[in-house]
């Protein structure tokens, strides 16, 4: 959930014109502040998603058939070409330089290593590595350690970057998954009874808005009392700021 604060300083709505018979009184009687509320609703007459059910050997009777094909599974209906990736984005050289103060970068040396699960379920024994300091210094982040192919486009984990000296210029890369399991959604889509075109459900609002009026608004006067340490200044105080009356 995000939270927006905003603050309203009273000291803006006081009045503070000399000689004023307001003078140190809050003028305001309202306060407008701009809130954006968020809700979620559902078109009812459009579609729905319906679970994809792969065909396999479960009884017929119990599932709707329609929402299989004979002879497909769930991996049918994705697809992976190892499509190279290309983009330019910013430098991140410094994210693999060493304490070396002589060669911060050392070619081959691991900066950091990390094992993790890529988008098949394999596991990955990534670093991040320098693997050429010519024109362009090439540097690969979560590239396996022992794959051969580390600091060339074909490497097939991770992200691999160039810089290229004397430029701005610098261009990242990286094998493309494809459509998977892991990062499509596979439903079917169902139409629904025509009379409910144009019907939509009862919104509904996801944002809360709270006052806080502060700790020290009721006291107020008491504190100003504080600053006042003689009747003079109890007189004087803010141009007339408390009523005195004389008995």
């Amino acid at each position: 959930m995000q939270i927006i604060k905003r603050k309203i300083l009273l000291e803006d709505s006081i009045d503070r014109n000399y000689n004023s018979p307001t003078y140190g009184t809050l003028t305001a009687t309202t306060f407008f502040i701009q809130v954006m509320l968020t809700q979620n609703i559902e078109n009812i007459g459009i579609f729905t998603d319906v679970e994809f059910i792969e065909n396999t050997n479960i009884n017929p009777d119990t599932i709707d058939s329609t929402l299989r094909l004979t002879g497909k599974t769930v991996s049918d209906y994705f697809t992976q070409n190892n499509k190279v990736i290309t983009g330019n984005t910013q430098s991140y050289l410094d994210d693999v330089k060493t304490y070396n103060a002589h060669s911060p970068y050392q070619v081959g040396f691991h900066v950091n290593s990390e094992n993790y699960i890529n988008i098949s379920g394999a596991t990955v024994n990534g670093v991040d590595v320098v693997t050429s300091l010519n024109n362009p210094i090439t540097y690969s982040f979560g590239v396996d350690k022992n794959d051969s192919n580390s600091g060339t486009t074909s490497q097939s984990n991770g992200l691999l970057y160039q810089d290229f000296t004397g430029t701005n210029i610098t261009t990242i890369s990286y094998i493309g998954q494809g459509r998977n399991i892991t990062n499509t959604s596979l439903s079917a889509i169902t139409k629904i009874n025509d009379y409910l075109f144009g019907i939509t459900s009862i919104p509904e609002v996801t944002s809360d808005v709270f006052i806080n009026r502060g700790i020290t608004n009721v006291f107020e006067k008491h504190m100003k009392l504080s600053e006042v340490t003689t009747l003079g200044e109890l007189s004087r105080y803010g141009n007339g700021f408390f009523n005195l009356t004389k008995q």
